[in-house]
């Protein structure tokens, strides 16, 4: 890496980051990869952004199956951020806490869930950003993980009537 490059990666270290699975299903086998490049885009149509890096495979399965399925990681799960993080073909969903959400795999636990469809794709660098039009979104009650300085952190929502 040059410096600048270097430079640009300290500087979104310092940027906390929601912890993200996304999920679909492809020949009836439920895929999955870590993300930390996710946002809300829009509310009229409600909207969301995700970066995927471009080494893995997670685009073509996407671009195959034409839906993502969004879990949000409440604290406590970094373990399974990083299983789904890890390199390889290895079954990510082993000994995890799943179901199948019309048709999404959806990971028990997680404090937010949507349901995308119509994914469309643009080149970022060495990552693809992919727009997901929401279909159906979900919360429960607890804790968000975050990533900030190269650090799970438990994010504690505010006392009730301080939100």
């Amino acid at each position: 890496m040059d410096q600048l490059q270097l430079e640009f990666r300290e500087a979104m270290a310092h940027v906390p980051a929601p912890v993200t699975i996304i999920t679909t299903t492809l020949g009836g086998m439920p895929t999955g990869t870590t993300v930390s490049a996710f946002a809300s885009l829009s509310i009229t149509p409600p909207m969301v952004l995700f970066a995927l890096d471009n080494r893995g495979g997670m685009i073509e399965r996407l671009r195959a199956s034409g839906r993502a399925g969004i879990n949000v990681l409440a604290g406590g799960q970094s373990e399974i951020a990083l299983q789904f993080a890890r390199h390889g073909e290895a079954d990510r969903f082993d000994g995890l806490g799943w179901h199948a959400d019309n048709g999404l795999p959806r990971i028990d636990g997680a404090t937010s869930w949507l349901r995308c469809e119509e994914l469309t794709f643009t080149p970022g660098g060495d990552h693809t950003v992919v727009l997901g039009t929401v279909m159906e979104a979900q919360t429960e009650p607890g804790s968000s993980l975050t990533y900030h300085l190269r650090t799970f952190r438990d994010l504690t929502p505010p006392p009730a009537g301080l939100g």
